[in-house]
C-alpha cells in the first residue's frame, strides 16, 4: 500500500500534509538549500533492553566479552548475542553475508524474581543454522532451549524473592541471537518474536462479502477465477481461486503473488474481508489390558467420574476434526477398539464420505486422528484401551491430510457441516475436538464457531506444542476451550504453549518422565496402527502433545452432556471459572488456566444441575498503563439461567476510576487509569470487586503502571534503511541508502542526504524514488536487520509497510516509527497483517560498496 505523502501549496510558506495517520505524521516542505530529503525519529517499546556485548560492541578493535553482570529491571525484553567461538559466517545468499563474528560464550544478568514469576528465553539461529542455548538461574539446574520455537523458561515456584543471577550460555557450534524476557507479576506476555509465517494454499483466498453484496448470490468478485467453482463456506463467505493469468505471471514467486492478489481483493467495495486459505497442522509430535499404562486417567480422577456416569457419555456425538480414522486395507471396519462407537462422518480433504486416514509419507504414520479418537471414546472390551467417554459416539471428520496438515477453508467448511446438520435437523455433533492449530485469528472461522455455540455445541482445541505464549487458533478463539498439557506431576509439559488465553490443562504426556515407575516413559497410550509384515495393523502406541490433552477434555464434556443434555458453553464457562471442572487453586494461571481437569468434579457438577447465575469478565484481567491502554471497557457476561440481581461495584483500587452500567446484559464496567496516583515504574495490582445476588462476588484482577523508563530504553545500534519495494530474485530486500543511529534519551534520530550525483556515493545518499522506510539492529553482525531476535521498525507500522516517495526538491521531515523486539500478529486487532513467507530481514549495504557518511552538509570521506 502506498502512503500518499503529498502537499498542497497554500502560500509560499504554508503546506498541508495528506494521507498520513496521526501516529506517523510528517511535515513536508520545499526548503531553500535543504540538506535532508527524509528525516525523523524512532521511539522504543517499553522495557526494551540490549545485551551489553552484541557484535556491535565486539567488532570494535580490542573489544572482548563483558565480564560484569548486567542489571535488569523488574520487567524487560532484552535481545542478545552469544557465540561459542569466533569465525566467518558461511553466507548463503538468502540468510547472511560473509561477515566475521566474535567469541561470546555467555551473558550474565542480575534479574529481580518473586515467587510465581517466569523468565523466558527464546533462541534464534543465525544464517538459518540450528543453535542450542542454555538458561541457568542461580541455585537451579540449567534448562536447554527446546520446542518448535526454541524456548526455555524458568518459573520460581518457591523460595526467597530477590535478585538472581541469570546466565544465557551457548552450548552449540554457531552464533545465536536470543530474546530474554520477564514481566513483573505472574502474568506473561502473549507477544510474538518472529514474523508471521503461517502457511497458506497458493492461489486461494477466503472472501466474505458485505451484507448488501451477499444479498445477491450472483455477485462477482473482480479478480476471482472466472469459470472456477466458488466453494461456499458460509452465509456470506466463499473460497475463491486466483485468476489463471495471474498464476502464470507469478512463475516461481507464487506466495508473493497470492498475497498481492489478496491485497487487491481487499480494495473492492463489495468485500468485507479477505484472508489467505491458511494451513493448519496436528498438534503432536479399569479392566483393559493397557489401563496400567494409562496413568493419565488417574490424573483427571477418571474412575470416580465413571461411577457417576456409568454410561460413559452414551448418546452424545463427539466430532473428531483430524486426520481421519485407521481402517485396515481391504477391511470395512475401523480400528476394533473404535468401530462400535463410530458413526458416519465425512472427508473434507478428498471431499467424500469416507473419513479414512490413508497414512502419510511425511514423518511416518502416527495415525493422529485415531489416537485422539481413542482417548475420547475407545470401547471397553477387555482387549485394549478404554476412552474417557467410552460410550459416546465418534463422528470422524477428516480435515488434515498429508503430513498432518490442512487448510482453514476445509476446517471452516467442516464446522459449518456439523453446525447446520441436515434438512433443518440439530447439529451433527454436540462436542467438537480440534487437536490441531497453528492458525492466526480468522474472522470466518470465529463466525462459524460462534454459530455452533449458539446451537449448544461445545468446542475444544489443543493449545499447541511451541512452548511459547503466542496465541494459536482455533484454541485461542473466544468460544473454544484452550487446553494446555501437563506431565504426570501435574506440571506444565515442557513443550506446551501457555498464556492468558489458556482455559484449563489436561495430561499430554512427557517422554522424559517415568513417574509411575513402570520402566516406560509417561506417554499417552491410545489406539493407533503399526507396521507388521509389510502392512499396517490396528494396535496401540504412546504419544505426547497438547493434541493428547484436548481429547481428555472432550471426553469429560461428553459425559457431562449425557448428564445434562442442555449443557451449553455458558454453563461450562461458568463452572470452569467457579473451579468446578478442575483442581482449582483459587486463581487462574497462564500455564494451567483454571487448573488441571478433574473429571469427577465436572461430571458431578453437571449431574447436580446448574442455574447460576455466574458473572464472568471479558477481558478476565485488565492491564492499563500510560504507554498502552489507559481506559478499558469490561463486559460482564451472565452464565446460567437465573437472573442477576442487585449488581454493584463494591470496591476497586484508588488508582482507578470505575463506572458501571448494569441496566442490561452484558453488564458494562468502564475502567480508567488515574496516572497521578501511581508510583512510577512500579506495577500496582488489585481487584475490582462486583457483588450480585446478595452473596455472590466477581473479582477482576487489574494491573496499573506508570512507565517512566523511556530514557533508559535501549534497543541497540540501529541501521535506518531505504529499501526497494520489490525483493531481488533470491527474495531479499536490498538497502538503497542507509544511516546509523544510536539511542539518545530513549529514542533514535535519523536523516538521509540528497544524492548530489557525484562520486563517491555515500551510504546515506538517497535518490528520488519509491522506498520502504525500515530500521533495525544487526546484533549478530551477519549483514541483515529485522531478523527474529533483533529490533525492527517499519513505516508507518511494523507489519503494514507503506511506500514512501522521495521527490526531487522536496524534504520529508518528522516521520515517526516505533522499534521493538516483538513482531505483529494476525488478529482481530490487526486483520490487515499478512504472512511473510521465508522473510529473512533487510540486507545492509556493504561498506566496501559505498562510502560512509558523517551526515553533515559536506561530502566527506571516512
Amino acid at each position: 500500500m502506498r502512503a500518499l505523502i503529498a502537499f498542497f501549496v497554500l502560500s509560499p510558506w504554508m503546506v498541508v500534509l495528506a494521507g498520513c495517520s496521526d501516529s506517523s505524521r510528517s511535515d513536508i516542505e520545499a526548503p531553500q538549500g535543504f540538506v535532508s530529503p527524509l528525516s525523523g525519529a524512532i521511539s522504543i517499546e517499553a522495557n526494551s533492553r540490549i545485551d551489553q556485548d552484541t557484535m556491535d560492541q565486539l567488532r570494535r578493535e580490542g573489544a572482548s566479552p563483558a565480564a560484569a553482570e548486567q542489571k535488569l529491571p523488574a520487567s524487560f525484553v532484552l535481545a542478545g548475542y552469544v557465540s561459542p567461538n569466533a569465525g566467518t559466517y558461511p553466507a548463503p545468499a538468502r540468510a547472511c553475508q560473509a561477515q566475521d563474528y566474535e567469541l561470546d560464550p555467555s551473558d550474565t544478568f542480575s534479574v529481580p524474581l518473586a515467587v510465581g514469576e517466569t523468565v523466558v528465553l527464546k533462541s534464534f539461529g543465525t544464517c538459518g543454522l540450528d543453535v542450542a542455548l542454555e538458561l541457568q538461574v542461580e541455585g537451579y539446574p540449567p534448562i536447554r532451549t527446546s520446542g518448535r520455537d526454541e524456548t526455555a523458561q524458568f518459573r520460581l515456584n518457591a523460595g526467597q524473592a530477590g535478585d538472581y543471577q541469570v546466565v544465557v550460555r551457548s552450548v552449540g557450534d554457531m552464533p545465536a541471537r536470543y530474546v530474554l524476557l520477564k514481566t513483573a507479576g505472574t502474568a506473561q506476555q502473549n507477544a510474538a518474536y518472529e514474523w508471521p509465517d503461517h502457511g497458506f494454499v497458493e492461489g486461494e483466498a477466503i472472501v466474505t462479502l458485505n451484507e448488501s453484496a451477499a444479498a445477491s448470490e450472483q455477485v462477482s468478485v473482480k479478480g476471482a477465477q472466472r469459470g472456477a467453482p466458488a466453494r461456499k463456506l458460509g452465509k456470506r463467505t466463499w473460497l475463491r481461486a486466483m485468476p489463471t493469468n495471474a498464476r502464470a505471471m507469478a512463475g516461481g514467486q507464487k506466495s508473493p503473488d497470492t498475497l498481492a492478489w489478496i491485497r487487491a481483493l481487499r480494495e473492492q467495495p463489495n468485500v468485507e474481508s479477505v484472508v489467505p486459505n491458511y494451513q493448519m497442522r496436528s498438534q503432536s509430535p479399569v479392566g483393559e489390558p493397557l489401563y496400567s499404562k494409562q496413568w493419565h486417567y488417574e490424573i483427571i480422577n477418571g474412575p470416580v467420574a465413571w461411577q457417576i456416569e456409568p454410561g460413559g457419555g452414551a448418546g452424545v456425538n463427539v466430532a473428531v476434526l483430524d486426520t481421519g480414522l485407521f481402517r485396515k486395507q481391504g477391511s470395512s471396519n475401523w480400528h476394533p477398539d473404535l468401530d462400535r462407537n463410530v458413526v458416519a462422518g465425512r472427508d473434507f480433504v478428498e471431499n467424500d464420505s469416507d473419513p479414512r486416514d490413508p497414512g502419510s509419507s511425511i514423518g511416518g504414520n502416527v495415525y493422529h486422528g485415531t489416537h485422539v479418537a481413542g482417548t475420547i471414546a475407545s470401547v471397553i472390551d477387555n482387549k485394549g484401551s478404554g476412552g474417557v467417554a467410552f460410550g459416546a459416539n465418534l463422528l470422524p471428520v477428516r480435515v488434515l491430510g498429508e503430513g498432518g496438515t490442512g487448510s482453514s477453508a476445509d476446517l471452516i467448511d467442516a464446522i459449518a457441516w456439523l453446525v447446520n446438520g441436515s434438512s433443518g435437523q440439530p447439529p451433527r455433533a454436540q462436542i467438537v475436538n480440534m487437536s490441531l492449530g497453528g492458525l492466526p485469528e480468522i474472522p470466518q472461522l470465529e463466525s462459524v464457531i460462534a454459530a455452533g455455540v449458539d446451537k449448544g455445541m461445545l468446542f475444544v482445541a489443543a493449545a499447541g506444542n511451541g512452548a511459547g505464549s503466542e496465541k494459536s487458533y482455533p484454541a485461542a478463539s473466544r468460544n473454544v476451550l484452550a487446553v494446555s498439557a501437563v506431565d504426570s506431576a501435574r506440571n506444565l509439559a515442557s513443550y506446551s504453549n501457555y498464556g492468558s488465553w489458556i482455559d484449563l490443562a489436561a495430561p499430554g504426556g512427557d517422554a522424559g518422565r517415568d513417574a509411575n515407575t513402570d520402566g516406560e516413559a509417561d506417554l499417552i497410550w491410545s489406539t493407533s496402527a503399526v507396521l507388521k509384515s509389510g502392512q499396517y495393523e490396528p494396535d496401540f502406541r504412546g504419544l505426547q502433545g497438547t493434541s493428547m490433552a484436548a481429547p481428555h477434555v472432550s471426553g469429560v464434556l461428553a459425559m457431562m452432556k449425557a448428564q445434562k443434555s442442555g449443557l451449553n458453553y455458558g454453563d461450562v464457562r461458568a463452572l470452569l471459572e467457579r473451579g468446578e471442572l478442575t483442581e482449582y487453586s483459587g486463581r487462574r494461571s497462564d500455564q494451567l488456566g483454571y487448573g488441571v481437569l478433574d473429571a469427577a468434579k465436572a461430571v458431578s457438577a453437571a449431574s447436580q444441575g446448574f442455574t447460576g447465575p455466574v458473572l464472568s469478565a471479558s477481558p478476565a484481567v485488565v492491564s492499563l498503563s500510560n504507554e498502552g491502554i489507559e481506559a478499558q471497557r469490561v463486559e460482564l457476561n451472565v452464565y446460567g439461567s437465573a437472573p442477576v440481581t442487585d449488581a454493584s461495584v463494591d470496591s476497586y483500587p484508588a488508582w482507578l476510576q470505575v463506572n458501571g452500567d448494569f441496566s442490561q446484559e452484558p453488564l458494562i464496567l468502564d475502567v480508567v487509569l488515574l496516572r497521578d496516583r501511581l508510583t512510577p515504574d512500579v506495577a500496582a495490582r488489585g481487584d475490582i470487586v462486583v457483588s450480585y445476588n446478595v452473596t455472590e462476588q466477581l473479582r477482576i484482577p487489574v494491573i496499573g503502571q506508570l512507565i517512566t523508563d523511556e530514557k533508559a530504553r535501549n534497543a541497540g545500534k540501529h541501521f535506518v534503511l531505504l529499501v526497494g519495494t520489490e525483493p531481488n530474485e533470491q527474495g531479499v530486500y536490498l538497502a538503497e541508502a542507509q544511516v546509523t543511529a544510536t539511542v539518545e534519551d530513549g529514542q533514535y534520530s535519523f536523516q538521509f542526504e540528497a544524492d548530489d550525483g557525484e562520486e563517491p556515493r555515500m551510504l546515506s545518499e538517497a535518490t528520488p524514488g519509491d522506498y520502504y522506510l525500515v530500521a533495525g539492529t544487526d546484533i549478530d553482525g551477519d549483514g541483515f536487520i529485522c531478523q527474529s531476535g533483533e529490533a525492527c521498525a517499519e513505516y508507518p507500522v511494523s507489519g503494514l509497510r507503506e511506500v514512501v516517495t522521495i521527490q526531487a526538491g522536496q524534504s520529508i521531515n518528522g516521520l515517526r516509527m516505533t522499534t521493538g523486539f516483538s513482531r505483529p500478529t494476525i488478529s482481530a486487532a490487526s486483520p490487515d497483517v499478512l504472512p511473510r513467507p521465508a522473510f529473512k530481514g533487510y540486507r545492509l549495504i556493504q561498506t566496501s560498496d559505498r562510502v560512509a557518511s558523517t551526515n553533515s552538509n559536506i561530502k566527506a570521506l571516512q
